[in-house]
């Protein structure tokens, strides 16, 4: 009976030392050696290209102060009206022409014989936006409006028409570079270049885009822009239209 139950453990024991040992052959056969793994390298690179605005974007508005409101609203719309009639007279679309806000509010003074407030008239104010105006036409376009009764000019956006042409332009540098790179780092690890695994484009900045609504880079006042009634001129000076990229080699 002893013989027999010994020789029942010592079979088992057996068969699971067997089972253990393929169960860790099967686990080596199923990760291949470091040395068959695919090698890629990643790098990044970027490039601009010099492009002088053409366009430009004009935000100015009419404030009209006045004892009523009745008052301040007329006389804020007469001189609206002959800023709009200076704008389409001088050829320039009403799809270019936008009122961007409208407001009126009481205008308050304190007084010491009470010690309150009193209101002593009311401010009207509409703000109105140029678009799509060539830049060496924006100054007479000042002038022009300034005479007409503006008295607040908020920015000038420069824009560049040929904001897209520039950029494939930098893209296509970027890349370039980043291939370059690529090259330099691989032979230093006695490699070369293969296929490309994955390429993609970094961050865009399209403030300088001609599109409507773009942000404003500069602005004079309306001082300058009044000031003897000349003509200002504005110089938009050059800008950097910038593209990056990150691209993946895969390595030979």
């Amino acid at each position: 009976m002893k013989k027999t139950l010994l020789a029942t453990i010592f079979a088992v024991a057996a068969l699971l030392l067997v089972l253990c040992m393929a169960g860790c052959s099967t686990g080596s056969s199923a990760s291949a050696p470091a040395s068959d793994q695919t090698a890629e390298i990643t790098v990044s690179a970027s490039a601009s290209v010099s492009l002088v605005p053409d366009k430009a974007s004009v935000y100015f508005g009419v404030s009209t102060q006045e004892n009523s409101p009745e008052l301040a609203q007329k006389k804020n719309t007469e001189a609206v009206n002959r800023v709009t009639a200076v704008l389409t007279g001088r050829g320039i679309a009403e799809k270019s022409i936008r009122t961007t806000s409208y407001n009126m509010y009481p205008q308050y003074i304190w007084s010491d014989s009470t010690g309150e407030q009193r209101i002593n008239g009311y401010n009207v104010v509409t703000t109105m936006s140029v678009q799509d105006q060539d830049i060496e036409k924006v100054g007479e376009l000042l002038s022009a409006c300034v005479e007409a009764g503006i008295n607040q000019i908020d920015s000038v956006s420069f824009l560049c028409s040929g904001y897209d042409d520039a950029y494939r332009q930098a893209f296509i540098q970027a890349v370039e570079a980043a291939r370059s790179k690529a090259e330099a780092v691989a032979a230093a690890e006695g490699k070369k270049l293969a296929d490309v695994v994955s390429i993609s484009e970094g961050w865009q900045d399209t403030s300088l885009r001609y599109a409507k609504g773009a942000n404003s880079i500069a602005s004079i006042s309306v001082e300058e822009a009044a000031m003897d009634m000349a003509a200002p001129i504005l110089q938009p000076g050059e800008s950097e239209i910038s593209a990056s990229v990150t691209v993946t080699y895969r390595l030979k």
